[in-house]
């Protein structure tokens, strides 16, 4: 099966290669790349939901970028020049310490621009972020699917709990193990590293929520503080950037129109989704971001993810 799965994947890639026009279909406009943690050796966490690629990896993904593409300065989102036809940004989720200490040393040695958006709170407080904790739950703590059916709680949990039943859970079964869901997690960069990186001109830092909770799972109040405190935390960077990312970033199960809209009432310049799929119109506020990872280690696999992206992205449009 996975043998079926890996020729039809090259397969398809290959065709998009060798097609210039469908090529030219999936390259004009803006395309916004997506990685989370850049490291040889995967958190349990990044290794079970494909969150982290190989330097190797990374380092070929992010030169078949540069050689596909124009790879922008996120700053140019907020200019008035026209973007490049064939633009593309480069960005990174959570604040993973491999993204800091291999994956923006990678793109500093090829001269390529990035933003990375961070959940503060898990850099200040060395905390794991919520999305882990709460597939550490459903994994490791048996006792969590019995509460989760006694209030109502759907799976996947880590889009469904919310901060109350978070609280509730503690105190009726005590504090969770943090120091275990760390090591399950993966180390988070700290402020002494974000600050190393802050003189970089070419890397700009922007937000992912205080907390990494699913935008869904919190009342407007809960989104707004988290918002706020995530930009306070923030404001100590002299290259941050007013741009935000939604935690997950899937239209429907992680965000709707009203979300959208309260970013852009606490003034929010730019948000990305994770829906996949080229940006057409580079001005628009809301933009689509494609994930690569391990698996999309040659030209062909990253052809694919590109085709599959675009595809899934214009079903989901005309639902």
């Amino acid at each position: 099966m996975r043998f079926l799965k890996s020729g039809l994947k090259k397969a398809v890639g290959g065709a998009v290669r060798r097609l210039p026009a469908l090529r030219r279909s999936m390259t004009q406009g803006l395309n916004v790349f997506l990685f989370h943690d850049v490291t040889d050796e995967p958190s349990p966490f990044n290794a079970q939901y494909a969150l982290a690629v190989s330097r190797a990896t990374f380092r070929r993904q992010a030169a078949w970028i540069r050689d596909n593409f124009e790879v922008i300065h996120p700053a140019r989102l907020f200019d008035q020049s026209v973007l490049p036809p064939r633009a593309a940004l480069i960005t990174f989720d959570d604040g993973f310490l491999g993204t800091f200490e291999n994956g923006l040393e990678i793109l500093r040695d090829m001269q390529l621009p990035s933003v990375v958006f961070v959940n503060m709170r898990a850099v200040l407080e060395q905390t794991p972020i919520l999305s882990v904790v709460a597939c550490y739950l459903n994994q490791h703590v048996p006792e969590f699917a019995g509460f989760a059916d006694s209030v109502g709680l759907r799976r996947p949990y880590h889009l469904t709990l919310t901060p109350k039943l978070l609280a509730e859970f503690e105190q009726r079964s005590g504090a969770l193990d943090r120091a275990a869901v760390l090591d399950y997690q993966g180390q988070f960069a700290d402020l002494q590293t974000m600050r190393k990186w802050s003189d970089a001109r070419w890397v700009l830092y922007g937000s992912h929520l205080f907390d990494h909770w699913n935008v869904r799972a919190l009342d407007s109040v809960e989104f707004q503080h988290h918002y706020q405190s995530n930009e306070r935390a923030l404001a100590q960077f002299d290259n941050r950037a007013n741009l935000f990312a939604f935690p997950n970033g899937q239209p429907v199960s992680c965000f709707s129109d009203s979300d959208v809209e309260q970013l852009r009432q606490l003034g929010a310049g730019r948000v990305f989704s994770a829906r996949g799929g080229v940006n057409r119109d580079s001005t628009q506020y809301l933009l689509s971001r494609c994930g690569l990872g391990e698996q999309d280690a040659d030209e062909d696999g990253i052809w694919f993810r590109m085709g599959r992206a675009a595809a899934e992205d214009a079903f989901n449009r005309r639902r």
